[in-house]
């Protein structure tokens, strides 16, 4: 976690020095190292062992679809991705890792399984492989 805090601090540094910004007052490095300690003790609270099984398991389901895919089974593909999403949006390590996440935007990538037809937009899961 501590390496999360050094990446966002120095994130910020650079961006603030490549914006031309003003140096932060004591003040503002204060409130971001709090803010920063904050989002470490959430981050501390999620079972980082189950998002590393997710992980694994959501590439495990990666490959599956991508070879129903091959194998022209398209509608098991679509349905088979649609229900790993619903149980993806469901999992509350997920859901707690998304919490923390909305305390540094953009360290977490976003997870944008599908839970229906309507989040493939006219596509199918299919067309990706």
């Amino acid at each position: 976690m501590k390496a999360h805090l050094a990446v966002v601090i120095s994130l910020l540094v650079s961006f603030g020095t490549q914006a031309q910004q003003p140096v932060m007052s004591q003040e503002q490095m204060m409130q971001m190292m709090q803010q920063a300690q904050q989002m470490q003790a959430c981050f501390a609270k999620v079972d980082q062992q189950a998002l590393m099984a997710l992980g694994q398991k959501a590439q495990a389901m990666e490959s599956e679809i991508k070879k129903l895919c091959q194998a022209n089974q398209r509608s098991e593909a679509q349905s088979t991705a649609i229900q790993f999403g619903l149980e993806m949006s469901q999992d509350k390590n997920i859901k707690a890792a998304r919490e923390c996440g909305e305390m540094a935007q953009g360290m977490i990538p976003k997870m944008n399984y599908p839970t229906s037809e309507k989040d493939l937009e006219g596509r199918h899961i299919c067309d990706g492989y």
